[in-house]
């Protein structure tokens, strides 16, 4: 009876993907977006260590005391050190998960899957699929740069090197999964795609800020956006340890679990929203 449920499950989720990828595969501006944002990511990545270089090199002419270089692309600082840089990008998915969700409330597809049989429910999942996948997606790219980037800027490479901190690499997907978690429950609730983005926008720049600024630091760690951005702490570095900075090179399993849960609580929304709106 397992076996059966957990096939008919498996059968839905591949049924609701392959109808999810039929809208996306022929939308030119989902490519084009999706395409500019993977680009923008791997050239950062590329990029980096010599916009780095020129930093500490402009500071260390200033500067009465030596400023010394250090590698972005080693072994096993890579891990941390990209997935940092790429958790300032996670706008731009979520930017696209908003889009075409409102997209769906635009164009009547959602009531016209509803109307075709497909229950509420499963529609929700369509969407919570299309996040994963996107996420995961972001996080292989993120992951085959960092492994290339490392594996040529580290001499001598060992096996232990390679695999220290790669916790960094699912510790992103969570971030960004979460992130765009938050950016599904605003299309949903608002439907309209520009208002919805404007307050994602407003929430993640300003209100969130505002309230964390508010707050105390032991209450404001537990807000959404906070609890993403400390999954992954601020690299440490040479340069941090000649100021005497040191920063968590860690994930902690209490932002695991806080992100998990507000991934949740952004599911259940959008379940209880589906449950009692007129679509």
């Amino acid at each position: 009876m397992k076996n059966i449920f957990s096939n008919s499950y498996l059968k839905t989720m591949i049924r609701l993907i392959k109808i999810d990828f039929r809208k996306y595969f022929y939308s030119r501006s989902f490519w084009i977006l999706t395409s500019l944002y993977l680009l923008l990511i791997v050239l950062v990545f590329a990029g980096s260590q010599g916009f780095m270089n020129k930093i500490t090199e402009n500071a260390g002419k200033n500067s009465p005391i030596s400023i010394p270089s250090f590698s972005l692309y080693s072994f096993p600082y890579v891990w941390h050190n990209l997935a940092f840089l790429a958790g300032f990008f996670k706008i731009f998915p979520a930017l696209i998960v908003v889009i075409f969700v409102t997209n769906e409330f635009s164009y009547k597809t959602i009531r016209q899957n509803v109307m075709s049989g497909m229950s509420r429910n499963e529609f929700l999942l369509s969407k919570v699929l299309f996040v994963f996948i996107f996420s995961l997606i972001s996080t292989v790219v993120l992951f085959f740069s960092a492994l290339i980037l490392g594996w040529t800027h580290t001499n001598p490479i060992t096996a232990s090197l390679v695999y220290d901190k790669m916790v960094f690499v699912p510790a992103y997907f969570l971030e960004l999964f979460t992130f765009s978690m938050l950016a599904m429950m605003i299309a949903f609730l608002v439907k309209k795609q520009g208002l919805s983005i404007g307050m994602l926008a407003l929430y993640y720049y300003v209100i969130e800020p505002l309230v964390a600024y508010k707050l105390p630091d032991e209450i404001s760690q537990y807000l959404p956006v906070k609890a993403m951005g400390h999954l992954i702490d601020i690299p440490n570095s040479s340069l941090m340890k000649l100021f005497g900075v040191n920063f968590r090179d860690y994930v902690s399993a209490q932002d695991v679990l806080l992100c998990l849960f507000y991934s949740f609580v952004f599911i259940g929304v959008v379940y209880f929203f589906l449950k009692h709106s007129d679509i």
